[in-house]
């Protein structure tokens, strides 16, 4: 299977007329992974892209937003007021710390 790279530019087409064109379209992303932007009237209208590309789009968006609300703890004060149980230090099992 042919891959194009995720930051490829896209390619921009005139929003197709006939139900099987739109199949053509995402049967040629599906198998390519190149996104295509469809344009109606000169005007950029929608983006169709891989899954997998889709996915990745929200890891990201799930990671910034991860990001955002971790920046808005205050760590130090939840450690003293919050420990973890002592349990997690208990055991064999390997810890992740």
């Amino acid at each position: 299977m042919s891959t194009q790279p995720l930051l490829s530019e896209p390619d921009h087409i005139e929003e197709p007329q006939k139900a099987q064109e739109y199949w053509d379209l995402v049967s040629r992303v599906a198998a390519t992974h190149h996104p295509v932007i469809i344009r109606h009237s000169g005007a950029d209208m929608v983006a169709v892209i891989a899954v997998e590309h889709l996915e990745l789009l929200q890891e990201m968006v799930a990671q910034q937003e991860a990001e955002r609300l971790a920046a808005q703890v205050d760590w130090a004060h939840a450690a003293q007021t919050s420990p973890p149980p002592q349990k997690w230090f208990t055991g064999d099992e390997p810890k992740p710390f």
